[in-house]
């Protein structure tokens, strides 16, 4: 019975390592993957003109949510939507990185109950944030605008 019991208790032990090794190692690219994923496509077509015009342009975006992930802005991704190398190539001024610190589950346009599950805090939690962002969400803003100053730093 003894056998058995530390036999179980290794299986278990186990068990909860690679339940932990998938969620914090392997989920949170994962998820990423799924919410922001690139499409490989052939360039799109640009005639000389649009090109010259796009040049002269101020072109700003008022909403990316890049930080909310664990990747490296300063690198072209191969998923998300932003990073500085593509901003750089589609001559973005002005960029708006969002805090995002709260998400209800079940996310609708209707109406959010402030009791919902907040999938932020799961986040978080399996991308390794420190510990001062999992219960608060100040916190998480000030996290997510330390990354930013850190990519700024690591730019040109």
């Amino acid at each position: 019975m003894r056998r058995f019991l530390k036999w179980v208790g290794g299986l278990t032990g186990a068990a909860m390592a690679a339940g932990l090794l998938i969620f914090f190692v392997f989920l949170p690219p994962y998820i990423e993957g799924k919410r922001n994923n690139v499409i490989d496509h052939a360039p799109y077509p640009v005639t000389d003109a649009a090109a010259a015009l796009h040049e002269t342009l101020i072109v700003g975006d008022l909403h990316a949510d890049p930080l909310l992930w664990s990747r490296d802005l300063t690198e072209r991704g191969t998923r998300g939507q932003v990073d500085i190398p593509r901003l750089i190539e589609g001559n973005v001024a002005l960029q708006v990185f969002t805090a995002v610190t709260k998400s209800p589950a079940g996310q609708n346009y209707e109406a959010n109950s402030a009791d919902a599950f907040d999938n932020i805090t799961l986040l978080a939690i399996g991308q390794l944030w420190p510990l001062r962002t999992w219960d608060s969400l100040m916190q998480r803003a000030v996290y997510q605008a330390e990354k930013l100053h850190q990519f700024e730093a690591a730019s040109d």
